[in-house]
């Protein structure tokens, strides 16, 4: 999926042609996210390459998956991350939020580009609530081209998500001054339509799916009323070109929730190009 595009001033000097002052480089990425439910589907089977083959039809740049379990009897003692990123050549970064019975439960990215730096934030509201977190990975895509990637699931009460909230939309998180690059933010935000934290989010990032014009697209149901609770964020230098929810006979099935999918142009400003000579 991924296409670049550099663009940069070029100085004649002796019948030599070099880019020397680069404007801008601009790449084309498709992001995912999507709460697997440790790929337990709807009809209550565990099945993980429901997952995978969700991923590998879509073979999204980068992914950020919740609800993942590592080596848990339920599931087999699959490591899930690890598992669903070599059956796709990827690389997963996975962030542990809770022990289990004789593993752990949490998230990942996935991407097959490295990552320089990760970072795992607490937003637990309380000993006594579900331990929540957000996971924090630059990814380099290009030389000195890197996005923060910031994967988070937050909290099932109102007063934990807005605490949440107040955690991550601070100079420790989302705010913070060495977030030198494009920011993207995906994962489960469970927050319903009465929001305590979308509303705060918008005012600093853009949500991929209204920017494209959209406003409904449910990923989850309570019962039987359908709600969205999955959402990508981009930075001001991320302009989304679409962005939808899948809903077909797989994903209807593989977990409770639908993927959440966006294909944007990420801009990187004085990004050195390579000299070229004739």
């Amino acid at each position: 999926m991924h296409q670049v595009r550099v663009e940069a001033e070029l100085i004649g000097e002796r019948g030599q042609k070099a880019f020397s002052r680069p404007i801008a480089m601009t790449k084309t990425l498709k992001f995912l996210t999507y709460n697997v439910h440790s790929g337990i589907g709807t009809d209550r089977r565990y099945n993980l390459s429901r997952i995978r083959k969700v991923l590998d039809q879509e073979k999204p740049d980068i992914a950020a998956i919740q609800e993942l379990d590592c080596r848990r009897q339920r599931t087999s003692y699959h490591d899930q991350a690890k598992e669903l990123a070599a059956g796709l050549a990827m690389n997963s970064f996975y962030c542990a939020t809770r022990p289990t019975d004789t593993g752990s439960f949490g998230m990942a990215v996935l991407s097959p580009f490295s990552v320089v730096h990760r970072h795992e934030y607490d937003l637990s509201y309380n000993p006594r609530r579900e331990p929540r977190y957000c996971l924090r990975v630059d990814v380099q895509v290009e030389p000195r081209a890197i996005i923060h990637v910031f994967n988070c699931h937050l909290g099932l009460a109102t007063r934990e998500r807005r605490f949440q909230r107040q955690q991550m939309l601070s100079e420790a998180i989302l705010l913070s001054e060495d977030l030198h690059h494009p920011v993207v933010l995906m994962g489960d935000f469970n927050d319903r339509p009465i929001s305590v934290v979308h509303r705060n989010l918008r005012r600093h990032f853009t949500d991929a799916y209204n920017a494209v014009g959209k406003h409904w697209g449910p990923t989850f149901k309570v019962g039987p009323i359908p709600i969205r609770l999955d959402h990508i964020y981009v930075s001001r230098d991320i302009r989304v070109r679409e962005c939808w929810v899948r809903t077909d006979n797989l994903t209807k099935v593989a977990s409770d929730h639908r993927p959440v999918l966006a294909i944007a142009e990420v801009t990187w400003n004085g990004v050195s190009a390579p000299a070229q000579h004739d």
